[in-house]
């Protein structure tokens, strides 16, 4: 059965083989090769105009020049109310001005301070435990014993019940 099915297929095809393709074939594909080439050489063209068009009008941008504003320090008396002294003084740093080299102002570099963070007045609790460590430095030992105890033990959490929700239905 599949030899007589092959015969049928094969003798179709061989018909088919000895036809002759229609006059100007070849001509026909060889101009619509060259189109589509003169349509892609059209449409590079055109993007590599585009992008240099852009181009030309980003650097235009960028190399307009204006003149920079001048820019002037002015020195301005102020008048604080004396501030209550810390407990610890930090060193007393005078600001500066912004120089102005060539009509831009150069910004001077903050002064940097000797200990960082600066450190803070005393809270009402912290000199409170001092005060005690200075009244009762045995206590405190004990105390302090006590908590470094309690610190190396492991944390116990009590495990968590939930009870299970219940519908309408089950009321």
């Amino acid at each position: 059965m599949d030899n007589k099915l092959d015969r049928l297929i094969d003798g179709a095809l061989a018909g088919y083989a000895e036809a002759e393709p229609l006059a100007g074939l070849e001509e026909r594909v060889l101009r619509r090769v060259h189109v589509a080439k003169s349509r892609r050489r059209r449409l590079f063209a055109w993007a590599l105009g585009i992008g240099l068009a852009a181009a030309a009008a980003i650097v235009a941008i960028v190399m307009e020049t204006r003149p920079a504003p001048v820019v002037r320090t002015v020195d301005v008396a102020r008048v604080t109310p004396p501030q209550p002294q810390p407990v610890m003084q930090q060193p007393l740093v005078r600001p500066q001005r912004a120089r102005v080299i060539r009509g831009r102002a150069r910004p001077v570099p903050l002064p940097k301070l000797e200990q960082f963070p600066a450190p803070t007045p005393l809270t009402q609790e912290e000199r409170a435990l001092m005060a005690f460590v200075h009244r009762d430095p045995k206590e405190a030992e004990q105390v302090f014993g006590e908590l470094r105890k309690q610190a190396d033990q492991p944390i116990e959490i009590q495990p968590i019940e939930i009870a299970p929700l219940r519908s309408d239905e089950a009321q």
